[in-house]
């Protein structure tokens, strides 16, 4: 394999397996919005950003303005249980609860790949919230992620892939089952603008 195709084949690979590259099994049109959560101002009373249950954060920019939504709680602690979960190579239970079966029937094949390469994800991945789209027990959720807070790094602690930084625009989509947002499908569509996190 040619030294191009190789780093083609890796570019592709970590945009696959990385926290933002989510699969799953609902490739509806998404739905029309009846509620956006962002605001103008932040709430003066809004808590403390909490850290992640399993060592890993998710830390959301504008939190103050989201803290209270629960379609972003549940991407924040899924995709930390997720991440977690390739940090330790085991299916941590937040993470099998947090998504449709279809995504962690695959992430089990991520995991072994991972492991065998000695890859790992960071403890903190910066991401904001663009939007909050809901209809029903249906919801479309824009984040903006910061790479490469999110990348893959090889056993020398180096990017796999490209080490430009810039902010990827992530669409994932959740539906309610059992009273819980789950995750089901996760897809990185352009960037988002701006600069670099403060």
């Amino acid at each position: 394999m040619s030294r191009q195709s190789l780093m083609a084949s890796i570019a592709a690979l970590a945009l696959l397996l990385g926290v933002s590259a989510c699969g799953g099994d609902d490739d509806k049109a998404d739905p029309k919005p009846t509620k956006t959560t962002a605001s103008a101002s932040p709430r003066p009373t809004t808590s403390a950003q909490p850290e992640g249950a399993d060592g890993v954060t998710y830390r959301i920019q504008n939190w103050d303005e989201h803290a209270d939504d629960p379609v972003v709680l549940a991407y924040k602690t899924t995709n930390e249980a997720y991440t977690a979960s390739i940090n330790q190579r085991k299916v941590l239970p937040a993470f099998r609860r947090g998504v449709a079966n279809g995504f962690l029937r695959k992430v089990v094949g991520d995991m072994k790949f991972v492991k065998k390469k000695g890859w790992h994800l960071p403890d903190e991945v910066i991401v904001k919230v663009r939007t909050v789209r809901t209809t029903g027990t249906k919801a479309v959720l824009t984040m903006c992620v910061w790479r490469p807070s999110n990348s893959y790094y090889d056993k020398k602690n180096k990017v796999v892939g490209p080490t430009e930084r810039w902010w990827d625009r992530e669409i994932t989509r959740l539906s309610q089952s059992g009273g819980r947002w789950i995750l089901t499908k996760v897809d990185i569509k352009g960037k988002c603008p701006g600069g670099a996190p403060a």
